[in-house]
């Protein structure tokens, strides 16, 4: 079960590290003006609360397995 954890902490960091790099370069894109799209934003918010999520699912994990 611990290697179980481990598996879905790294990945939960994995995801969460990718997700913030992805928001951070919309953003700015966004903040030089070579995106324009009005849904852009949303991009950004979903990335960060996506990294979010992740990060604290894996530390879950990491704190349920030991």
């Amino acid at each position: 079960m611990a290697r179980l954890g481990m598996i879905v902490y790294l990945i939960g960091l994995i995801i969460a590290f990718l997700s913030e790099i992805a928001a951070i370069t919309i953003l700015a894109a966004l903040v030089t003006n070579k995106l324009q799209d009005s849904e852009a934003w949303m991009a950004v918010v979903f990335f960060a609360v996506l990294g979010g999520f992740a990060w604290i699912v894996g530390r879950a994990a990491r704190a349920i397995s030991g």
